[in-house]
């Protein structure tokens, strides 16, 4: 996909600064009833820094903006996941393919509404996401609104955060049933949102 540039990354910046936020009903309306569609979403999110750079009043923004799967009237929620992941993990050999039959999504911290998409915490209900597959994304890092890399970033966060940055992989490995797929999920919380675009329809905050 188009590589994010700086101009698109601030503008998001702006956006997101107004404190507006695309609403589930908006969502709804726009997924509308069917069970699969793609979307191009823009969102943005504060990386989580070393607590000293954090008390210091370091912000460093992550934007991101992702080609992803949407469902809307989905009714068997996990099983979504759960034949995504067996698929995927059938391409590769190193894989069981006992373990790959075997598999099962572990208890969500979060649960589908009715529309497949849109999930809730469990902890606080009032807060959504959007719940996506990834298919492909392009992020930037700003700081002080600068483009700055990982590298930098990295200098700011934990040892652990750092290492987690700067080794991120296509692949996740399941260490329960030992398989590795490629499905990236991500549950985006709806006030990071700024624009998305689905059903030759945009929304933006």
């Amino acid at each position: 996909m188009q590589q994010l540039t700086h101009a698109q990354a601030s503008a998001a910046l702006a956006a997101h600064a107004n404190n507006n936020t695309i609403s589930a009903q908006q969502l709804q309306n726009l997924l509308g009833n069917v069970s699969v569609t793609f979307a191009q979403i823009t969102y943005v999110t504060q990386v989580q820094l070393a607590a000293q750079h954090k008390n210091a009043g370091v912000v460093i923004n992550k934007v991101t903006t992702a080609n992803v799967m949407l469902c809307s009237n989905i009714k068997a929620h996990t099983a979504v996941y759960k034949r995504k992941v067996q698929r995927s993990a059938a391409k590769y050999a190193s894989n069981d393919v006992n373990a790959v039959a075997a598999f099962t999504a572990a208890q969500a911290s979060y649960t589908h509404t009715a529309v497949h998409s849109i999930v809730h915490n469990n902890k606080n209900t009032s807060a959504l996401y959007l719940y996506c597959f990834y298919n492909n994304a392009s992020s930037l890092y700003m700081h002080e609104g600068v483009q700055v890399t990982k590298q930098h970033v990295a200098a700011y966060c934990t040892n652990s955060a750092a290492a987690a940055l700067l080794g991120s992989s296509s692949t996740v490995h399941n260490v329960t049933h030992n398989i590795t797929h490629d499905v990236q999920v991500r549950t985006i919380a709806l006030h990071n949102i700024t624009s998305i675009k689905a059903r030759k329809q945009l929304l933006t905050v």
